[in-house]
Order: structure tokens, then sequence, then C-alpha cells
């Protein structure tokens, strides 16, 4: 095993120091949108709403969210006159410390930045990685002391994989002293590249479908990978795929297929997958081996647009999709798949959902609307105002640290002190 990189919650070695509170990838540990190190957070907010404490404008055009590292701030965007992707870093007020081009961007379709960066700490103060794919496929590693790019590998070309309508979009996985892609090509289905120096530890076998948009989780040892149509899991040490599932015919979908962009909510062996578009979802769950999954049980309603779960005392929450501009808010009980509530917020629509200190953060995506909200068997928001920040779409993931949350919206991010006076 590779030890001169890791990551964690909480790194303390060689003077290379991460904090408890930190979130080092989307999402948090395993995106699973799970803050469980906050603490002492306001159970309401003034009828007026959060005043940021800063707001860095700047990012250019994406969708990428916030992750923390110590007293750092890292978020990818694009510079739209140079038509290229970006990491910038920030300090904890705010401040740019630097900025790096990561190459040129999608131009398809919704130009602008996908992938959060996720962060790999070293032994030693200063050893910080960033990693980071573009939409055209590739994967960067920068110091995340200067921005240096220390190696780059242009996985798409060497391992032909096939896009969608908005390239590759998924958000690193690293474990180990290994970063996983997700290729999707006719060489390879997911590739492990060492952080140390980029170069390839395994590719595994391809699938023969087309990359979807989603960031894989870790199920036991094995990475849950999902592509347009196909769930597959790989062993994270060799990269053999242990088993695939067709996920379109298990959920039995009406809707238009192969859109899928959410990660993995994961508890124990068992693992939720959805996508919007009237796909529907899947709770399956990892046979004793390894070497399988069963299908537990499917929800039609239940299928978040690009704005995954959380699960919260055995119940799944999130929105679902009726239309690219409308959804409903969701209650799933985790063991049997029985809808608990299906809700409409009045005259709002779906959004992204992350948890922290006994409540759900809500960020409805049609009118930019933040809430905190009652986990329960009913769709109970107690407090909300409308982002007043940013440009274009709503649909970046908040994320907790030490009592702040951070929200990007377009070219611009916020800071809002969430923390119990």
């Amino acid at each position: 095993m590779n030890k001169r990189f890791l990551t964690a919650a909480l790194v303390i070695m060689g003077g290379a120091t991460l904090f408890a509170g930190d979130a080092v990838r989307f999402r948090g540990e395993n995106s699973q949108g799970m803050f469980t190190e906050e603490k002492g957070l306001l159970k309401s907010w003034p009828e007026t709403g959060l005043t940021p404490k800063w707001t860095y404008t700047g990012l250019g055009e994406g969708w990428t969210s916030v992750i923390k590292a110590g007293k750092h701030l890292y978020i990818s965007g694009s510079n739209m006159s140079e038509k290229k992707e970006m990491v910038v870093c920030l300090d904890l007020d705010g401040k740019k410390v630097w900025q790096t081009s990561t190459g040129a961007r999608w131009e398809r379709s919704f130009p602008g930045a996908r992938s959060t960066p996720t962060y790999a700490a070293g032994e030693k103060e200063g050893e910080g990685r960033l990693l980071v794919a573009t939409g055209p496929g590739t994967v960067v590693c920068l110091n995340a002391a200067d921005g240096k790019i220390l190696w780059q590998k242009d996985i798409a070309t060497e391992y032909g994989s096939k896009f969608g309508m908005w390239a590759m979009a998924e958000c690193l996985v690293v474990k180990d002293g290994l970063v996983f892609v997700t290729a999707g090509g006719s060489k390879a289905l997911v590739v492990a590249l060492k952080i140390a120096d980029g170069s390839v530890a395994w590719a595994s076998k391809p699938n023969n479908d087309t990359l979807a948009y989603v960031t894989p989780a870790i199920v036991k040892d094995q990475l849950v990978v999902m592509t347009a149509t196909k769930v597959n899991g790989i062993n994270l040490k060799d990269g053999t795929v242990m088993w695939e599932d067709n996920f379109a015919k298990t959920a039995k979908f009406s809707g238009m297929g192969g859109v899928n962009c959410n990660s993995p909510t994961v508890s124990g062996n068992r693992f939720f997958v959805s996508a919007g578009y009237n796909q529907g979802s899947v709770l399956y769950e990892l046979n004793e081996d390894g070497k399988g999954v069963k299908a537990l049980w499917t929800n039609q309603a239940l299928d978040p647009h690009h704005d995954c779960t959380v699960l919260i005392d055995g119940k799944l929450y999130g929105s679902n999709w009726t239309s690219n501009n409308s959804g409903n808010w969701m209650c799933v009980d985790w063991e049997t798949g029985k809808t608990i509530y299906e809700t409409a917020w009045g005259n709002l629509g779906k959004g992204s959902v992350i948890y922290a200190d006994g409540l759900m953060y809500l960020y409805e995506e049609k009118r930019g609307t933040l809430a905190i909200a009652k986990p329960g068997d009913k769709f109970e928001v107690i407090s909300s105002f409308q982002v007043k920040f940013g440009n274009k779409e709503h649909w970046a993931h908040p994320t907790i640290c030490d009592g702040v949350m951070y929200v990007r919206h377009g070219d611009a991010v916020a800071a809002f002190d969430i923390k119990a006076k």
C-alpha cells in the first residue's frame, strides 16, 4: 500500500494537518452528504435570512462545490474568455491564494466546471495534493499549497472514453495512495492512478457502456460505479470487475435513460442507486462474497435529477424529477422502499440535500432557496431565504465545515456562519 498520500476527515502526521470539520471531497466522506462532525449549529434562521460572512466572485461558469482542507478552500471553475477550466484556492476569509488553469473545458453542452476537486494529504506540510477531472477527460494533480500542476493524464484519449452530452463530470475518489477514474471507455471501465506520479496501478476491463455523470462511492472494499445503463462493483486493490447489473432493467424505468448523476447512498453492504427523468431507483445489497448483488426494492417516484439523497435514521430523503424545472420532496423507508411522503414545496422545485447536526439543508434549484428542514414523517421546513449572489443554475451542492456553510452559485461562492451564538 502506498502510504504517502491519504484522505481522511482528521489527519495529523509529519506536520500536515487536517481538521475534524474538514470536507476533503464532494459531499463529504464517501460523498454521502452527511457532515456528522458538525455540532452546535443554528436550529432556526432569522426571518430576513442569513447574511454572508464574505462572497468571492470570479469562479467563472460551473456547478462544483467547495472543499476544505486545513486553512484553505478549493473549488473548480472555468475561465470563459480562454475557454479553460481552473482550480481556485481561497483562504478562510474568502481571499484568493492562487488560481491554476487545468486545461480545455467541455464546449458541446453547458460549458463549465463539473468536477469538484478531491484533496489527498501528504505526510509532510506542503505535500497535500488536489485531484480533479476536466470535462474533456484529463485527470490533473496539483500541489495544494501553490497550485502547481504535478502531473496530468488524458484518460479519455488513452482509454477511449465514450461521452454522453455533458462530458466527464465525476468527482474523483482517492484511497490508499490511488485516485480512481471512471474512464467508461473501449479499453477500461475504471483506471487507478498512483497519486505520487500519475502512473497506472491497474485498469479494469470495459463494460461496453457510455459514461454517465456519477461520483462513485465505496461499499466495503469495492468502488460502486454507474455508467449510462449499468452498475458495477470494482475491487479497489486490483481492478477486478466483481459484478455487473443492468440498472435500466432492474429499475424498470419509463424515462429517457442514460442520464445518471447521483452518487450512491451507502449503509453497510447496501447502497441506493437513483437517476432522474423517470428512471426510478434501486436499493442493492452486496453479496457476502462480494461477487454479486441483489435488488431489494425499487421506487419509481424517488428519482433525484442530480441532487443525491441522505440517509437519516432509516429514512432516505431527497427530491424527485417531475420535469427539468420541477420536482417534489420525498421520504422513503430504507428497509421497504415504501414512500413515506411526497410533497411539493409550495411553488418551488427540486434541489440538493445534505445533513448536519440533526437538520437537513436544502438548496432548491428553481429560485435558489436555501432552507433547513426537520427529518421525519412529514416535510417540515423551519427557515428559508433566497440566494441573492451569483448567476445561472443553482446546481452546486452546499458544504458545511467548522460551522460555516459554503454555497456556490455560478461565478460566486459565499460563506455563511451557521453556528449557534
